[in-house]
């Protein structure tokens, strides 16, 4: 995914990883969010391109819950 140069790695699940948490911490370092819990991915999976609206809570901390939705374009 880093060679790849992915913006973004959204997934249905809680985490890509356990602590100490290396892949956070190499997503992270090369500039790559991270959307974890997300819903109804299987309908983006025949859509060829699409954006992704990813709207967090105004908060400090080094992370929050998000609206997300994907818009096919």
């Amino acid at each position: 995914m880093v060679e790849r140069k992915i913006k973004i790695l959204g997934m249905d699940t809680p985490s890509p990883d356990k602590p100490p948490f290396p892949v956070h911490r190499l997503l992270l370092k090369n500039e790559i969010f991270i959307l974890e819990n997300l819903a109804n991915l299987e309908a983006l999976l025949d859509v060829e391109k699409f954006e992704v609206i990813a709207l967090p809570l105004n908060i400090k901390a080094d992370s929050s819950i998000l609206r997300v939705v994907a818009k096919v374009v």
